[in-house]
């Protein structure tokens, strides 16, 4: 079986979310206009518990960003900061579901989640970039002992 990053596995899973409709969703990368999505890794250690089997609880840290319609039209920036709450809660209800991407053999996700409340990080006149950090937990079977 070909090695799939969790990166990979991570874009595949959030195409389906419903809240990201047909919008166009990227890896590290977003476009200056019109409304898209990009998952951006983030640095953190990897490893949260070590194992005698050699196995690990690993976490995965992103940020899911956005550019948006933005400016005075208080509408427009409720409803952006109304999507980020329903992404942490649709996060948690895949994590109650235990629906998760697939890292491929010998991980196991254990729980998905947002890590921040959304928030607008930059913006320009007309477009507004927000973001939300999240975490990915999952365990990885360790080689000791074959």
């Amino acid at each position: 079986m070909e090695y799939k990053s969790i990166a990979e596995a991570l874009h595949q899973y959030l195409l389906s979310c419903p809240l990201l409709g047909d919008h166009p969703l990227g890896v590290d990368w977003l476009p200056d206009h019109s409304v898209a999505f990009s998952i951006d890794t983030t640095p953190a250690s990897q490893i949260i518990q070590r194992y005698f089997s050699g196995s690990t609880m690993r976490q995965y840290q992103f940020v899911l960003r956005s550019i948006s319609d933005y400016g005075s039209d208080t509408l427009q920036n409720l409803a952006n900061s109304a999507l980020y709450e329903q992404l942490a809660a649709w996060f948690e209800e895949q994590t109650r579901q235990r629906n998760f991407p697939d890292l491929g053999p010998g991980r196991t996700v254990q729980s998905i989640e947002a890590q921040s409340t959304g928030y607008l990080m930059t913006a320009a006149p007309d477009v507004g970039r927000y973001q939300i950090q999240c975490r990915l937990i999952y365990y990885e079977k360790g080689t000791r002992g074959r």
